[in-house]
């Protein structure tokens, strides 16, 4: 063991596990925050735990000791208290409240910092990180190289994180989708919300040397809330920001080796981040842009396609013959009407000769399935109540979606209608019994 690390010299490597630890760290616990809404409480305990780090050095004299993990993990419990505080007095928006106070905070840590001599914290370390040092600041006990404390930092808050996000699943799972319901089962909501919230102040302080207090912001964010856009399972949520968290390490290294010329490494790791998130924005199959776009798209083709078989089928109204498309043309534009003849040709649904069309058999049965699940809707609806003059705009929304099965409930509860309530006759699939 000993020998692994003290053989394993390439800053390199060190530089992204570190990276990897502190992304990952980060995305297990944001996702709970974007889950709970409370992004922004990242962002306002990366920044107000500063008073407590100042503190802690003032009394220890070092920025390694545990001691600056206490004075940040109870200035983390205290931010969101005051900003509970500030909320339950009716005067102040959450928003408002979590502005107010992490301002507030952070700018006493930045007087503490500038106007106490005898405490000596990097201001730009703090807040904006640098990982390629890391890899200098070795661990040496008893001689014995164990690499650089950062690893072993970073890889005890990755452990601590994962031990209790695995401790207190069942618990974060209920309160963070339905507090109430947490309540009524004896999880005591607001102590997870402070002990999440001393976790976020941990994990941050943790972060400082490597990536920074502003940066580790977007590490609460964008792996997490990529991952909320990739899957409706809370399990698979957190795999994949843990994923997420090493791919923008070592996608976040290789940017900046690709842009060169002193780029910041945390800084390219937050920017992969971002980037992971754009991505899965635009491609997430469920939930996507692009594949939103594309659904709706063949929903919008389907819907066209299907109101052109019932024009047809309302012209010569079940009779099923040769239809002029000129009279198609005057319910269709003239190039919409010939580039829907074209596609419903090619799917085997209409027969064209000369200048009339008219259905197919396959075509004329899915054209008769649509009209009955429009006329029973209709019917249905105005047994209901609904005036007549409103049936047909109802059944027109809702004829696409209607499956045969509800159909059939609707023709039985109706007794098997012959009409609808136009006095238009009902075409018969299903037969009664």
């Amino acid at each position: 063991m000993l020998s692994f690390f003290s053989q394993l010299q390439s800053h390199e490597i060190w530089i992204m596990v570190i990276g990897a630890l502190v992304c990952s760290s980060c995305g297990l616990i944001g996702c709970f925050l974007i889950l709970r809404k409370l992004a922004l409480m990242g962002d306002a305990i990366s920044h107000a735990v500063l008073p407590g780090i100042v503190l802690a050095v003032m009394m220890t004299g070092s920025l390694s000791s545990w001691a600056v993990f206490i004075g940040a993990g109870i200035i983390g419990v205290l931010t969101p208290f005051l900003i509970d505080t500030l909320q339950r007095s009716g005067r102040v928006q959450e928003d408002a409240s979590i502005g107010a106070v992490f301002t507030v905070l952070f700018a006493i840590g930045v007087i503490m910092v500038t106007s106490i001599p005898h405490v000596h914290i990097d201001v730009e370390c703090v807040l904006y990180g640098e990982i390629v040092w890391t890899p200098y600041d070795r661990l040496i006990i008893g001689g014995s190289d164990f690499g650089p404390q950062a690893f072993w930092v970073t890889g005890t808050i990755f452990l601590l994180n994962l031990a209790f996000v695995t401790f207190f699943y069942k618990e974060l799972k209920v309160c963070s989708f339905d507090s109430q319901l947490a309540a009524a089962m004896g999880f005591r909501p607001k102590l997870m919300h402070y002990l999440l919230m001393a976790v976020v102040s941990i994990t941050t302080i943790s972060s400082f040397e490597s990536v920074g207090a502003i940066i580790v912001v977007g590490m609460f964010i964008a792996p997490g809330a990529a991952a909320y856009l990739l899957t409706d399972n809370l399990a698979t949520m957190l795999a994949l920001s843990v994923v997420g968290g090493i791919l923008c390490s070592v996608g976040g290294y290789g940017l900046a080796i690709l842009l060169g010329g002193g780029v910041s490494v945390s800084g390219s790791m937050a920017t992969v981040a971002g980037i992971l998130f754009v991505l899965s924005l635009f491609f997430s199959p469920k939930y996507g842009l692009v594949f939103r776009f594309l659904r709706r798209s063949r929903l919008r083709s389907r819907l066209q396609k299907e109101h052109f078989y019932i024009d047809i089928y309302r012209i010569t109204e079940g009779e099923n013959t040769w239809v002029p498309i000129l009279d198609l043309q005057k319910i269709n534009q003239r190039k919409k009407t010939f580039d829907l003849i074209q596609e419903m040709m090619l799917a085997g649904m209409l027969e064209k000769e000369e200048e009339s069309v008219r259905l197919s058999e396959k075509g004329f049965l899915h054209a008769q399935k649509l009209i009955r699940a429009h006329r029973l809707w209709e019917s249905y609806m105005h047994k209901l109540g609904l005036p007549e003059d409103h049936l047909h705009r109802s059944a027109d929304d809702v004829e696409h979606f209607i499956s045969p099965q509800l159909c059939q409930e609707m023709a039985k509860d109706l007794d098997y209608p012959r009409q609808d309530p136009h006095g238009k006759p009902i075409p018969l699939i299903e037969e009664k019994g």
